[in-house]
Parts: C-alpha cells; structure tokens; sequence
C-alpha cells in the first residue's frame, strides 16, 4: 500500500503512512475475524505481541516527524530486503511441537521492533513480522499468518492516536485507501488457508521483490 500511495499516488510519504496505517487496521480486523473462525489465531502470542508493539508504535510515530523522507525510504528497503533474505529459509514443519505463547521475552522484543516500524513507515510489519514469528518463534506458517493480523491490529490502535497526534492522518485520503480493505481482507483469509506453505512463501517474497524494486527505483533514480 505505501509503495502505491507514494508512487502512484503521489501522495507526500508522511500523508501516505497515515493512510496506510488506517488501511492496515481496518484490513487486519476483518483479517483477523476469518482467520480465528478457523482456528488460525494464537491469541495469548497475539497480545503479547500486539501490547509490546503499542509502546514501539507510540516511539516510532514520534521518531518519524524530523525524519527525512529519504531515511525513511532506506529504513524501508533495508528491512523489505532481510524479510526476501528471511524467506528464502526452507521453513520446517513444527505444527506438533508448537506451544501457544511462544517465547514471551523473545515476543516482546520483536513486538516492540515491529510496532516501531509500524510507527516510523505505517506499515504492519506484516513483512518483517511473519519471517521472525516463523523462524525465531517458531510458529507454524498458517497460525503466524492470522496471528500476525491480530496483532498488526492491536499495536496499530496505538499508533493510530499518535500518527494523528502529529498530523500525519488526512481523512479524505485516509477514507479511500480503506474503502475496500474489508473485502480484500477476508478474500485474502480464504485464498490463504487454501494455498499450499511453500506457495504461500513463495508469493510473499514475489510480492516483496516487486515492492522492493519500486521502492529503491523512486529513492535512487
């Protein structure tokens, strides 16, 4: 979303995380709903995750006003390339061995990571976020995707109050970015629980290369 709102849009960088953050919200709640009617939620990791990530939320939307837009388009890149890099490790089956909750130090850390990014940029951290819960947690693919949606909602709710805090969210903008994040979000729940793992993967490191070289054309050239 943010690629296309500065790129196709036109829209200043600062406006676009606004917008975006809101688009992420929304599509992450109605995410969520069909992913945890299915049973594909781990809600105790979810929490964990999600209230650590407020605290990142808040700092990040506060670190991001006196940044310039360049930095913040390297920050972008920087972590879109290490999610490719993450992705392209064969993930091991662990549906038998996984305990819900995880590890709650380890959660918290890469709650609060994921909440700065999702302040600083206005992205979920969804792209960052599921290769960590995958492979540092340990969480199986399809448990990660849907429990990554609750928690990209929890923290986004923190962060929605500070991006609007600093201007960051403009309401036109805003209202048409979202306008159809309901539907995409519970055709995207359905499509996945559908789609083998290793298709899965191999979509979400497609649709990163794609984001990546979009990215790095408009901040290089």
């Amino acid at each position: 979303m943010l690629p296309l709102l500065t790129l196709a849009g036109g829209i200043s960088l600062k406006l676009a995380t606004g917008a975006s953050l809101v688009h992420v919200l929304v599509a992450a709640a109605a995410g969520t709903l069909s992913h945890f009617r299915a049973g594909m939620v781990d809600v105790k990791a979810s929490f964990i995750l999600g209230i650590a990530g407020i605290a990142g939320g808040l700092l990040g939307s506060f670190f991001s006003v006196p940044m310039s837009t360049h930095i913040l388009n390297l920050i972008f890149l920087f972590l879109v390339i290490s999610a490719i890099f993450l992705l392209f490790i064969p993930i091991r089956s662990n549906n038998e061995t996984y305990r819900r909750g995880g590890n709650r130090i380890v959660g918290i850390l890469i709650g609060l990571g994921c909440g700065l990014l999702n302040g600083l940029l206005g992205v979920g951290g969804g792209f960052i976020l599921i290769p960590l819960m995958v492979y540092i947690l340990r969480i199986p693919l399809r448990v990660t995707i849907g429990t990554s949606l609750m928690i990209i909602m929890i923290s986004s709710l923190g962060t929605f109050g500070a991006k609007y805090g600093v201007g960051h969210i403009h309401l036109m903008i805003t209202l048409l970015v979202t306008s159809g994040s309901v539907l995409g979000a519970l055709l995207g729940g359905y499509v996945s629980r559908k789609t083998h793992i290793e298709h899965l993967r191999l979509i979400l490191i497609s649709l990163l290369s794609l984001i990546f070289i979009s990215v790095a054309y408009k901040t290089f050239f």
